[in-house]
């Protein structure tokens, strides 16, 4: 095993949870601030409050895979790993096929810890995914607002003119 493994994996982890220290105190931040916000509209209230709490779950799932990471290395499965393929490789070379069902028990145990820290990861991924959805959707939701709201006050405008200058809308207002 790479003497430096366990260092990496020390600092990965307490990079993790410093990030999810940093972003978790951001959206505790929001929802309170949330409360004191009364002119925000309904819905805008509502995204941002489902925005955080998306969040502050996705800080969940990186304290869940920061505390599987270090379990594996506190608990010293690392070391395990490699005695048991070292084991492995003598009954191979001893001519041994099969592995000890302890050994087939170990390695199955192995193969699941890191099919669950990988799950946790893609649920991560995901959560982001929906995350940028729902930004995308209320991006799109404010946009045509903003359009609506533009072309309405130009349409108001035009008809000032209009009436300023005694137009109709085809040509000079007949006298």
């Amino acid at each position: 095993m790479n003497s430096l493994s366990p260092l990496i994996a020390w600092l990965l982890v307490l990079l993790t949870l410093g990030v999810a220290t940093y972003f978790a105190r951001q959206q505790v931040s929001t929802l309170r601030g949330l409360r004191g916000l009364g002119e925000l509209a309904l819905e805008d209230r509502r995204y941002l409050r489902r925005q955080a709490w998306r969040r502050l779950f996705g800080c969940v799932m990186l304290v869940a895979i920061a505390s599987l990471i270090s379990g594996w290395y506190l608990t010293g499965q690392d070391a395990g790993i490699d005695a048991l393929g070292d084991q492995l490789k003598a009954q191979a070379a001893a001519g041994e096929k099969q592995p000890r069902p302890e050994q087939e028990q170990a390695k199955r145990f192995y193969v699941y810890y890191w099919i669950s820290v990988l799950l946790l990861l893609l649920g991560l991924v995901l959560l982001a995914a929906a995350d940028i959805w729902a930004i995308r959707r209320y991006s799109v939701r404010h946009f045509r607002r903003l359009s609506d709201d533009r072309r309405a006050m130009l349409e108001h405008q035009i008809a000032e003119l209009r009436r300023e200058r005694g137009l109709d809308r085809n040509g000079p207002a007949p006298s």
